[in-house]
């Protein structure tokens, strides 16, 4: 029996398996870094077209989404940044 390493907090059809959220926080800067260095590597080796592209594409957005995040809230929260 494969039991998953953490309950699914999301479903989708019948026929496929629950989803799980990407949550980047834990992950620090250099990590986040490292693992879409690693996931750009997994993608150019993917062939056009093949369905292991999807969550590959996927996990990078989430990852370039957290770094946008992390990069927008430390402009914030420099001394003497202007405010918009």
């Amino acid at each position: 029996m494969n039991s998953p390493l953490s309950a699914p907090n999301k479903t989708t059809a019948p026929s496929r398996p629950p989803m799980r959220d990407h949550d980047m926080t834990p992950l620090t800067g250099p990590e986040l870094q490292q693992a879409r260095r690693e996931l750009a590597v997994s993608l150019a080796l993917a062939r056009p077209g093949s369905p292991a592209r999807a969550p590959i594409l996927a996990q990078m957005k989430v990852i370039d989404a957290e770094l946008s995040a992390r990069s927008a809230t430390r402009q914030d929260e420099l001394p003497g940044s202007p405010l918009l």
